[in-house]
């Protein structure tokens, strides 16, 4: 079994995550345990997708599209009010971006020896990653992290109107 878990921000101010993938299925949460998503995903890297849910069956987001061990390109939320994720792997790191080029924020991840350091958004705005992973393919483990910051930023967006507004 492998695991994710660690914190994208500082202890005031951001979400943990916590998740376990075996077999296809990558199981956990996002941020709290009051204020936070559940994560409900299904993968395959040898038929090449990956699909689910990010918090509850109502509220909540979806995710579906494609994966390989280089890459990722999904989909979280509807066609209005959702996002795509696209990232690549290179070497021990993953890049990309979640949103379009002026609405979004940019994925550099780094994994080494277990553990997870890195940035996600800009210098200025954005959060900075630190974690653990076990057994799990970095490009899982960097749409994970990636994953938490999309629903840190809807939860927070209009100052938590549409989500949880608390800091967890």
């Amino acid at each position: 079994m492998g695991t994710v878990s660690g914190r994208i921000g500082g202890a005031i101010g951001g979400y943990d995550i916590n998740a376990t993938v075996e077999n296809g299925v990558i199981s956990g949460r996002i941020g709290g345990m009051i204020f936070g998503d559940d994560i409900d995903l299904k993968y395959s890297m040898k038929e090449g997708f990956i699909n689910g849910r990010l918090g509850g069956a109502i509220i909540g987001k979806s995710v579906e599209g494609k994966i390989s061990p280089d890459f990722l390109s999904v989909r979280i939320g509807g066609m209005i009010d959702g996002n795509d994720l696209e990232l690549e792997t290179r070497n021990n790191s993953v890049y990309g971006r979640c949103g379009g080029p002026v609405i979004g924020f940019e994925v550099e991840i780094d994994i080494l020896e277990n553990q997870v350091t890195g940035r996600l958004g800009g210098d200025v705005i954005g959060m900075d990653v630190a974690g653990y992973v076990t057994d799990v393919e970095p490009i899982v483990a960097g749409a994970l992290f990636a994953m938490t910051y999309y629903i840190y930023k809807v939860n927070h967006q209009d100052g938590g109107s549409h989500g949880s507004s608390a800091n967890n």
